[in-house]
């Protein structure tokens, strides 16, 4: 690891470390414990109205949406005993100015900051591991970040409209990549008026930027009205491959960043569906955060599932036929109540997160004796942690980042019967050895 650090991230640190040791008052303490609703460790919901919250340290995960469109927070202290932030945690927070973030925490989640056009600063404390979909999309104020080497996997679109951000890596990290390939898209841009530029940091040191001038813009109003249609799409990567997501023309883009609308928030008694295919695919985002589908079956002749395509839903079981080749990323991501997946050996592509926070992975995390979990032949996930593992035999497909956290991880030994291999499988620099 490079342990060179640039001048603002010190001064973030440092503010941090400051910040998360000032003395709260037993009877502050008291006075604001009634404000969070909390089940077991986790965190469902802030209702106070204090301007400077610190979250107690019995929580583990800040759950979905808990701070989501307070207006009135504006400072956050996030103790190490947090894990995870989960999705739309600070969405729409247009007033917090500043995040503490302990170092208990393994992950970001997509629109977890979306909309907080207060935050100017904010460092990623190492341990943290992935930064999701859209997780600053739209912190327009947004200047610098300090993001760790620990961090594998961001999500390309993680800083959308953030056109005034300079993101501070260590020489080398997945991060130092994801500025320059970020400054890179951005240089080619029609509303770039200048292409980013890389800067030395004061102690010499390359410090690798993502920093735009901002695009020309009418004069703002206090309160400007959504214009379905005017962001034409939003670029991702998956892997190595750079891809495009065209928005539909009813969808609203607000501040600079985007949620899809279509089965959003759908309410009921979860029913039994046959899903709705065009031209072969589960368009993405067809039944994202639809609470009424229950048992799932997919059509024959679809070959392949989209993008979000079932995510945050409350799908139970899904029966997948022969033909289907692709699962594209995040497709049931946070899917809670789907518990069994079969592949069938058709499947040649299963893209990051997939099935990730699935009961179906969930269950394997903490349930399993084996490090491996393999369906229709195809390695999902892997959670051992040692330095050199063997593929078992009959393996013929490697999902998206199986392994790309296991830094540990520093020889793999391939059966003859792998045939696909996810981009971004492995961490990088490790030996692979075909047996």
């Amino acid at each position: 690891m490079n342990h060179k650090k640039w001048v603002v991230a010190l001064a973030l640190i440092a503010t941090a470390l400051i910040l998360t040791h000032l003395p709260v008052s037993e009877a502050d303490a008291a006075a604001s414990a009634s404000d969070f609703q909390i089940e077991g460790s986790t965190l469902t919901k802030y209702r106070g109205s204090d301007e400077r919250v610190t979250i107690p340290d019995t929580v583990e995960v800040v759950g979905e949406s808990a701070f989501e469109n307070n207006q009135k927070v504006q400072f956050v202290v996030v103790p190490k005993s947090v894990k995870r932030l989960d999705a739309y945690v600070f969405w729409g927070c247009n007033n917090l100015e500043e995040v503490v973030l302990g170092k208990g925490l393994t992950s970001v989640d997509e629109y977890a900051f979306s909309g907080c056009t207060g935050l100017k600063q904010i460092t990623i404390p190492e341990n943290v591991q992935s930064i999701d979909v859209q997780a600053f999309a739209g912190c327009t104020n947004l200047t610098d970040i300090y993001i760790p080497d620990t961090v594998t996997s961001i999500a390309d679109d993680a800083f959308l409209n953030c056109d005034n951000v300079t993101i501070h890596a260590d020489e080398g990290s997945v991060a130092e990549k994801f500025a320059q390939k970020l400054a890179e898209q951005k240089s080619q841009s029609p509303l770039v008026t200048a292409a980013p530029t890389a800067t030395p940091a004061a102690d010499g040191t390359s410090d690798s930027q993502a920093t735009t001038e901002p695009a020309p813009t009418e004069t703002p109003t206090p309160a400007p009205t959504p214009v379905p249609g005017n962001v034409l799409g939003s670029t991702f990567v998956v892997g190595n491959h750079a891809m495009v997501m065209m928005l539909p023309e009813e969808e609203t883009v607000q501040q600079g960043y985007t949620e899809p609308v279509a089965g959003q928030e759908t309410d009921g008694e979860p029913q039994d569906i046959t899903a709705e295919t065009e031209d072969g695919k589960i368009p993405e985002w067809k039944y994202y955060r639809n609470q009424s589908v229950g048992a799932v079956s997919i059509p024959e002749g679809t070959t392949e599932i989209g993008r979000f395509a079932f995510s945050r839903s409350s799908v139970q079981s899904i029966t997948l036929p022969e033909g289907v080749t692709t699962i594209d990323y995040a497709a049931f991501y946070h899917c809670d109540d789907l518990s069994s997946v079969i592949l069938p050996d058709t499947v040649t592509r299963v893209e990051a997160k997939a099935f990730t926070h699935t009961g179906w992975m969930d269950d394997f995390e903490e349930n399993s004796m084996d490090d491996y979990l393999i369906s229709g032949d195809i390695l999902v996930a892997y959670k051992g942690d040692l330095p050199e593992v063997t593929i078992p035999d009959g393996v013929r497909v490697i999902a998206d980042e199986v392994f790309r956290s296991h830094t540990e991880l520093k020889k793999v030994h391939l059966p003859a019967s792998v045939t696909n291999i996810g981009d971004s499988a492995f961490p990088e620099g490790i030996e692979i050895i075909n047996e």
